[in-house]
């Protein structure tokens, strides 16, 4: 019987280190000719600006400033070619990774990223994770999305009405929490910088911290559901 679903974030969540994130500066610096924007995306990896970014990528986009699209996405396409090649090295969660594959049997694991699927197939196929999941959704379109991608997988498993049978796991609160509470769905934010962007049932700045959390659900959904609620979620 399946009794849930794993959401599952991709970037600073299934994979972490800040290769990637430093790549996307040298590239949008190199594209644009800003010569600051290295120093300040390393000072916000070292967790010290001021900026308000929920994530390494934004970060770089918000440096930046008014960056063309076309750059934009130019740099982010040669990151992930550089991570598919592994000249951009990045670590998966083993412990992540062991605990999905356990629950396998129960829980249906879900990959969702806003990311295109270009360079991404052969990133997943390195990182050793390619059968993991169920299901890989390329270009979510979260926080919208996730809305509706939340919906079906919970009518896929006959689960409509109990929608904290759907465990939602990612580092962007905007994107993969919020919304997953605005259904009532169960939130795992990987909060890094220990800002507390939002509510979430579960929390901690890596996703290693998480898992004793989320055993605990998958022991018994209704039962951390409502030892969990969050008001208005």
């Amino acid at each position: 019987m399946t009794e849930g679903i794993l959401l599952v974030d991709l970037d600073g969540t299934l994979y972490t280190g800040d290769a990637p994130i430093r790549c996307y500066a040298t590239e949008l610096a190199t594209l644009t000719g800003d010569s600051t924007l290295v120093g300040a995306v390393e000072e916000y990896l070292s967790g010290r600006s001021p900026i308000a970014a929920a994530d390494g990528w934004e970060a770089v986009r918000m440096l930046a400033g008014g960056v063309p699209g076309r750059l934009a996405d130019a740099a982010f396409l040669r990151v992930r070619y550089g991570m598919a090649d592994g000249t951009v090295p990045v670590t998966v969660s083993a412990p992540l990774v062991r605990l999905i594959g356990e629950l396998r049997a129960r829980y249906v694991p879900v990959l969702a990223t806003n990311s295109p699927r270009d360079g991404l197939l052969a990133l997943l196929d390195r990182l050793g994770v390619t059968g993991l999941f169920a299901e890989v959704v390329f270009s979510a379109r979260k926080p919208d999305g996730l809305v509706p991608l939340a919906t079906r997988l919970l009518r896929s498993i006959g689960a409509a009405a109990a929608p904290w049978r759907l465990l939602s796991i990612g580092d962007h609160w905007t994107n993969d929490i919020a919304p997953a509470l605005r259904v009532g769905a169960i939130g795992g934010y990987v909060d890094r910088f220990g800002r507390r962007s939002g509510p979430a049932q579960l929390t901690g700045p890596v996703v290693d911290d998480l898992l004793p959390g989320i055993r605990c659900w998958a022991a018994d959904p209704a039962s951390f559901d409502a030892a969990h609620r969050i008001a208005g979620g």
